[in-house]
């Protein structure tokens, strides 16, 4: 964890003279390139004020607004998103220097930094996933070039280029990792904040992001796609995820993800929502303490209720503590459900609340306390184990959709212990194995093979709770969760009308001074010509490449 500190240590004359020079690019270790494109990925605290906590969770029903979803919510779209220029501001540019770096050294030496390098291009792989995802066609077979002699005006790949560009390296990297080397070589070590250099583990971790970037291009290209996956799944036990120690987590010290009110990680003003409290409540989901956070109604605030009057004595504490705010922008204005669930009883100072919030140190884990840990997940064992699940039920790789649905549920639950725990969550009490068996066998969660991919995609929903981005990918892929579904996700509305979920991000405007504007202009009409686009290229609830219906 003590490697975080080392980015704010790096001297920052470094950075003036690489503007200036880009020979000064010689002094910077390499590694210290790996770590920032790392915390450029994680620290991005803009991204969950608004892409993930105000745009994402809201949209995906992961959370509410304080007072429940308010208006046309789904149709804002401000300020999202935060992760396209951070590819060519803080990450993607940071691995291209890295490479570049080791280029610069003397022929004996670059062997030495293969690894590393390879390691590199598995982190790039990722980012430049992560934004196409979103944004269809970006700039990368050219980009990143220009301050090495490459062009200035990068063309833009097609997210069918992009995706088989970065499975083609990710192929590259593993086989090279696999080989023993030629000659020592240089350890990121703690620079590496996920698998402290473990090649292993990356080999691990590169697979399961091949499996997940075919998964998305199955719709749209299965010929392209499938092979990906059988090979993947072919792949020796030895070199794919196989517990919760082997997921592609970013584990910093609670200051990471802030310690007060004023940060923008903050989560106390976002509400659990009903859907899923009602659920995790009925099913006994073990995971319920570790997402969200009880409600007012304790002992001591039922006797401060009962002092003044607004409760009878002998008031017991309720067995239910866990309620949740209303999705529906119709249902949550109401003017008795506003009476009930969203007027707060104020005593002595004390705000007494009917509803639950989000459990805030899962978030940001030094709000309650200046202790514990944050957690960032890329690729958990659990989100694994359901890809295994749903290739299953296509009769793709080994194992039973029935064995790997269990294992995806279980590690999910016991990966959300480990967090809860280790972000030291109030009023989180640790998971029993007996919870986790018995939940296994209620209706609605024991495997049913009439429901297998229902089942399936519901419970990757819940473990996507801590990745709203991906848990909005699904949903965009299977149609999971829906109204119907194990776990819902009911449709909203307001003032009647049923609202449209957003689908993509908003292109920028394309401004004529732009030095790339030509080829801006080639990509935005490529795009628009493909089938679900949209009515514009702002218009977020249309579609990228891979988002078929």
């Amino acid at each position: 964890m003590a490697a975080a500190g080392l980015l704010f240590a790096c001297d920052k004359q470094d950075f003036v003279d690489i503007n200036n020079n880009p020979d000064a690019l010689n002094s910077i270790p390499p590694e210290n390139q790996f770590l920032n494109a790392t915390t450029g990925i994680h620290g991005q605290d803009f991204e969950y004020y608004y892409d993930v906590y105000r745009r994402i969770m809201p949209w995906m029903q992961y959370t509410t607004d304080v007072n429940g979803n308010q208006g046309a919510f789904t149709q804002n779209v401000d300020n999202f998103s935060q992760r396209y220029g951070r590819q060519y501001n803080g990450v993607g540019d940071r691995l291209y220097d890295l490479e570049q770096l080791v280029l610069k050294m003397d022929a004996a030496t670059q062997p030495r930094y293969t690894n590393m390098v390879q390691i590199a291009h598995i982190l790039k792989a990722y980012y430049t996933f992560y934004v196409s995802d979103i944004y269809g066609a970006i700039p990368y077979s050219e980009a990143f070039q220009g301050r090495y002699g490459g062009t200035l005006q990068p063309k833009y790949d097609t997210q069918q280029q992009v995706f088989a560009a970065l499975d083609a390296e990710l192929k590259t990297a593993i086989a090279t990792l696999k080989q023993t080397p030629t000659t020592p070589q240089i350890s990121l070590g703690n620079y590496d904040q996920y698998y402290k250099n473990d090649a292993t583990k990356w080999i691990k971790a590169a697979n399961a992001l091949r499996l997940r970037i075919a998964m998305r291009v199955l719709k749209a290209d299965a010929a392209a796609a499938t092979p990906i996956i059988n090979e993947v799944l072919a792949s020796p036990a030895a070199e794919l995820m196989s517990s919760n120690a082997d997921g592609w987590i970013f584990k910093a010290i609670y200051s990471f993800t802030g310690t007060d009110a004023n940060s923008n990680w903050n989560p106390t003003t976002l509400r659990a929502p009903k859907p899923i409290v009602d659920f995790m409540w009925d099913k006994k989901d073990p995971r319920i303490d570790a997402f969200f956070a009880p409600n007012g109604f304790n002992a001591t605030n039922i006797a401060l209720l009962v002092k003044a009057g607004k409760l009878p004595a002998g008031t017991p504490v309720p067995a239910r503590r866990y309620v949740g705010s209303f999705t529906d922008p119709d249902v949550s204005r109401q003017a008795a459900i506003q009476q009930q669930y969203y007027t707060a009883d104020v005593v002595d100072g004390v705000t007494i609340d009917t509803l639950s919030y989000l459990q805030p140190n899962l978030w940001s884990a030094g709000i309650n306390s200046k202790t514990g840990f944050s957690y960032l997940p890329v690729i958990t064992y659990a989100e694994f184990c359901f890809m295994r699940a749903e290739l299953a039920t296509k009769s793709l790789g080994t194992g039973t959709a029935k064995a790997w649905y269990e294992e995806g549920v279980k590690s999910s639950i016991l990966w959300y212990d480990e967090i809860a725990k280790g972000a030291q969550a109030p009023d989180y009490t640790a998971v029993t194995d007996a919870e986790i068996t018995a939940y296994l066998a209620m209706p609605g969660i024991a495997f049913d093979n009439a429901k297998a991919l229902e089942q399936i995609a519901s419970q990757s929903y819940l473990n996507f709770f801590k990745q709203p981005q991906e848990g909005w990918a699904l949903w965009k892929r299977t149609g999971y969760p829906n109204a119907t579904s194990v776990v819902p996700l009911p449709t909203v509305k307001n003032l009647g009308a049923t609202l449209v979920i957003p689908r993509r991000a908003p292109l920028a405007l394309i401004n004529e001074t732009d030095p790339n504007v030509a080829n801006k202009q080639a990509a935005y009409a490529a795009m628009a010509a493909l089938p679900g686009f949209g009515n514009s290229p702002q218009d977020a609830a249309g579609r990228v490449w891979w988002d078929k219906p």
